[in-house]
């Protein structure tokens, strides 16, 4: 990732949901870095045994680099949860000027096919990776219009938008669930740009690519996928990064941002 001045962010406090491990994790940090005070949230309080992370680790690691961190353990199926998760933000932080909806669905059952594919997974998968992204911003946007704008970032896919046949080094994609969601969550963002960009707010997709996260660790040689093509998580940290640094919260509103090979680039689809 490229070097953030710290400066950038002063002042500022981010939401970034699944921020336990993973790109979620890369961006809350990456974020800090640029200077932003951090709400961490995902489910996962205690250390698993099988990926590492928690939110109290991730909200230390913010306090290290000398900003102010706040963990809140949330299960985004449950719209009690996602309330008290705004409402111990605001009232910690009294603002939220950028929200990432990063938490997704992940695991075996992603990759269910149709005919595998059981109502409750669906249903799972449809409240976490597009109803929890829609219930947040109808949390957090009204205050971001009371103070005259904001960012919001909706981390996508690719299988949003295309049935990705062949992964590099191996066969595999998810099931039409996850797809579905991912594509849900890139026209939320179009919609969503188009009703508030009067109100400075931004909204952006981001498609992170084939990732090297503890996720795809696990997941990617189970599904014949070699995650040595993945690459490294600071890629589409540094994507979120740099849309949240920037002057302008409408400069890429309304586009959905794919990572790219290189980690200084990104290029619109």
């Amino acid at each position: 990732m490229a070097e953030t001045d710290p400066a950038s962010l002063a002042g500022k406090v981010v939401l970034v949901t699944g921020s336990s491990r993973g790109i979620g994790r890369a961006i809350a940090l990456g974020l800090a870095r640029a200077g932003a005070d951090v709400v961490v949230t995902a489910r996962t309080e205690t250390p698993r045994e099988d990926l590492p992370g928690t939110i109290h680790d991730t909200a230390e690691q913010v306090r290290a680099l000398g900003r102010r961190a706040l963990a809140v353990r949330a299960d985004l199926t449950s719209d009690a949860d996602i309330e008290a998760l705004a409402g111990r933000a605001f009232d910690e932080f009294g603002r939220i000027d950028v929200l990432v909806n990063n938490a997704a669905e992940i695991g075996m059952s992603m990759y269910d096919s149709f005919w595998e594919l059981s109502a409750e997974n669906w249903d799972r998968q449809v409240r976490v990776n597009l109803t929890a992204p829609f219930r947040l911003c109808k949390a957090v946007a009204p205050r971001m219009r009371e103070r005259g704008g904001g960012l919001i970032v909706n981390i996508s896919s690719g299988y949003g938008q295309n049935e990705i046949e062949e992964m590099p080094g191996g066969q595999g994609s998810p099931g039409v669930a996850y797809g579905a969601t991912k594509a849900g969550l890139d026209r939320m963002t179009v919609g969503l740009a188009k009703e508030l960009a009067p109100h400075g707010i931004g909204v952006v997709s981001v498609d992170p690519g084939f990732t090297l996260s503890e996720h795809c660790e696990t997941l990617a040689p189970a599904g014949g996928i070699d995650p040595s093509f993945a690459h490294p998580m600071d890629l589409p940290a540094g994507i979120v990064v740099g849309l949240a640094c920037g002057s302008d919260p409408l400069a890429q509103t309304g586009r959905v941002l794919s990572a790219a090979p290189m980690p200084e680039t990104a290029t619109v689809r």
